[in-house]
């Protein structure tokens, strides 16, 4: 039915939308601000004459027109044979919720390269192809798919890039991150691929934040100024969280005609993941310089402090110089969120003060407001999971002592390895599992005079904070979770060895 619709040609198409509606009518959308343009004025009316009596306009602003459906496109640009291999195990990927493809060519010094995806944190194998395939399709990718990497391939060193978004934009996501690293044997390359939600952030519930959590978090990001800084392990869900809490903050202030009242202004390397509503901006930085890349990430926040926003959000913490530089802003009048690698929200501290942080501005809570820290754990198939009671003859006599001195072993379910139709082995996703931490003075004067254990104890029982250890005992207690596999992740008897006796 389109193709039978006048179209117009390319220097016109973003102001002018033609499309059929089912009572016969041929509609017409036009930008506002080119109502009166020749091109678009000789288009209309082309089209007038081509229906006569069953045309009918309408006009919008341009944003309304790229937000109205489009008639179906031509076929796709053709790809080379390894560039759609490349996309084939991306779909496959994608199909099983993977968060990163790896290829390992030539592992064990063998004569193979193994094609696996991180499925809900495990290694799955997508396929094994030959070592020589492995490092075709490695050197087609560095060559041929990235947009932002060197112009060779160089299987002896390290090397990064990001793949295409014309390679990406069939599949539906928003960016893929590849890296590879000489290995015994051949090659390791792994690919971080970034779902593209757009409007669909998921909110800080279905993350897996309990309601008190969720208090505290909007709380701080009502605050006007200071730092909140969010840790964990590579592969947590940081990015995923900072994305949440971009849009939870950007939802505070609210949009008028879907602008955002308040300006968020990033500064990623490189971003990962669309903010509907964030200027979203790249480090641009010789990667194989680090004395460049600490240049960059200063200037750029710099520049970013010029450009009027009211909060920044800085991908990530590296040293001693990018910390000051986050600290800085925060104590400007801004609100900043950044990431850090830390063990827990207590080690941020310590891991700002081995980067050469002062013990000032750590015991500061009007500057450092918010300290998280999460982890991911599995979340149990509701349809094949199995009753402790069950299996518990099965486990070694020191997981049964586990759970059953530090759970609830009637409310207490174990992972069906095998999995059914609806999972992936027992497994249907992960959630988090996290403290969030909103310090006061006597939380950073009991850290700085007493210990860590002591402000820790003091922020659970004065100031009412919920523990990880107590996160996932509320998940293991509803039957969401692993007890055996949540304590790989997040020890379930922790408690007992962080806070101090009463």
């Amino acid at each position: 039915m389109f193709n039978a619709l006048p179209q117009p040609d390319a220097d016109i198409a973003r102001f002018v939308r033609v499309t059929q509606a089912e009572d016969g009518m041929i509609d017409m959308v036009i930008a506002d601000n080119y109502r009166e343009d020749f091109k678009v004025q000789h288009f209309v009316s082309r089209v007038q004459k081509a229906f006569p009596g069953r045309t009918r306009w309408v006009s919008l602003s341009l944003d309304d027109i790229a937000h109205a459906a489009l008639p179906p496109s031509g076929d796709a640009p053709a790809h080379s044979v390894n560039q759609q291999r490349v996309s084939g195990y991306f779909r496959k990927a994608i199909a099983l919720s993977a968060s990163d493809v790896h290829l390992t060519v030539g592992r064990d010094g063998g004569e193979f390269c193994y094609v696996e995806a991180r499925v809900h944190g495990e290694l799955h194998c997508l396929d094994c192809i030959d070592k020589d395939e492995g490092m075709a399709l490695a050197s087609t990718i560095i060559l041929s798919m990235c947009d932002v990497t060197e112009k060779q391939f160089y299987p002896h060193l390290h090397q990064d890039g990001r793949i295409a978004e014309r390679f990406l934009k069939p599949l539906g996501i928003f960016g893929a991150r590849y890296a590879h690293m000489p290995a015994v044997g051949g090659l390791y390359v792994v690919m971080r691929l970034i779902q593209e939600e757009g409007e669909a952030v998921p909110d800080f519930e279905s993350l897996g934040f309990l309601p008190d959590q969720v208090r505290v978090l909007k709380r701080l990001l009502r605050r006007p100024e200071g730092m909140i800084i969010l840790s964990g392990p590579t592969g947590s869900g940081k990015s995923t969280t900072l994305r949440t809490a971009s849009a939870a903050w950007l939802a505070l202030w609210g949009y008028i005609n879907r602008l955002p009242v308040r300006r968020l202004l990033t500064i990623e390397d490189s971003p990962e993941g669309r903010i509907d509503g964030a200027i979203q901006t790249p480090i641009i930085a010789d990667k194989k310089n680090p004395e460049d890349i600490k240049r960059a990430w200063r200037l750029s926040m710099a520049y970013a402090l010029r450009c009027d926003p009211d909060a920044i959000l800085n991908g990530e913490i590296r040293d001693l110089e990018s910390a000051l530089t986050a600290l800085k802003a925060a104590m400007t009048g801004h609100l900043v969120m950044t990431t850090l690698h830390a063990n827990d929200g207590l080690n941020i501290l310590e891991r700002l003060e081995i980067e050469g942080v002062s013990a000032g501005l750590l015991a500061d809570p009007q500057l450092l407001i918010g300290l998280i820290s999460q982890r991911l754990v599995q979340r149990l198939c509701p349809h094949c999971k199995v009753p402790y009671q069950r299996v518990a003859g099965q486990l070694e006599a020191d997981d049964r002592n586990l759970i059953e001195h530090h759970c609830q072993p009637e409310k207490v379910f174990m992972r069906h390895v095998e999995g059914c139709e609806h999972c992936y082995h027992g497994i249907v996703g992960r959630m988090v599992v996290a403290e969030v931490i909103a310090p006061d003075a006597p939380f950073f004067e009991l850290y700085r005079t007493k210990s860590r254990a002591a402000a820790k104890t003091y922020w659970h029982r004065k100031l009412g904070g919920i523990t990880r250890n107590q996160h996932v005992l509320n998940y293991i207690h509803a039957g969401e979770v692993d007890p055996l596999a949540a304590h790989c992740v997040c020890p379930i008897d922790e408690d007992s060895y962080t806070l101090l006796a009463l």
